[in-house]
């Protein structure tokens, strides 16, 4: 009885040891990959945080990721935050524009306060995104009811792993 016992558990788990793991990477583009193959293999950076063992032996590596983007995805150059910021105007989401933001600094009720500004900004029409990496983009929009009076939100844009990311305007 007990051979049969085990027989059954080692049959169970055979399906879950089998299975392959799923990567989830960003490629050299910034754009998402999934991939059976580990991330470092095919030229990508990894979206999930390093396991404990990985992030210790890995602590001298001037190419692991770390720091506080790690986990996410980003954008690679201006381009890339300059859609991501028309995507959330165009879509009244300002959840899309918080995932370009950098957020360490911030404590949770700031985070909090600035999402509920972002949501109320991105309900305005947007006319342009202005700037550049080095002196920050301006998100300028017209007033409520398309009032003739433009206005301007500014986002520091800084550098952090590799990515390029929005701080929240001021």
């Amino acid at each position: 009885m007990k051979r049969a016992f085990v027989l059954l558990l080692l049959l169970i788990a055979l399906p879950a040891a089998a299975q392959t793991a799923i990567h989830r990477c960003v490629g050299r583009d910034g754009r998402p990959v999934f991939s059976d193959q580990q991330c470092t293999s095919i030229g990508a950076t990894s979206v999930m945080p390093p396991t404990p063992a990985a992030a210790s032996s890995s602590a001298g590596s001037s190419d692991a990721p770390a720091g506080p983007s790690t986990g996410l995805l980003c954008a690679k150059d201006v381009a890339g935050l300059r859609e991501g910021i028309a995507q959330a105007f165009a879509s009244h989401d300002a959840n899309r524009i918080g995932g370009l933001i950098l957020w360490s600094g911030y404590g949770s009720s700031g985070a909090v306060e600035n999402i509920r500004n972002m949501d109320a900004l991105v309900r305005q029409p947007l006319l342009a995104v202005e700037g550049n990496e080095a002196g920050g983009l301006d998100a300028v929009t017209s007033g409520p009811g398309n009032e003739a009076a433009t206005r301007r939100a500014h986002f520091s844009v800084v550098r952090d792993s590799g990515c390029l990311w929005l701080r929240p305007p001021a």
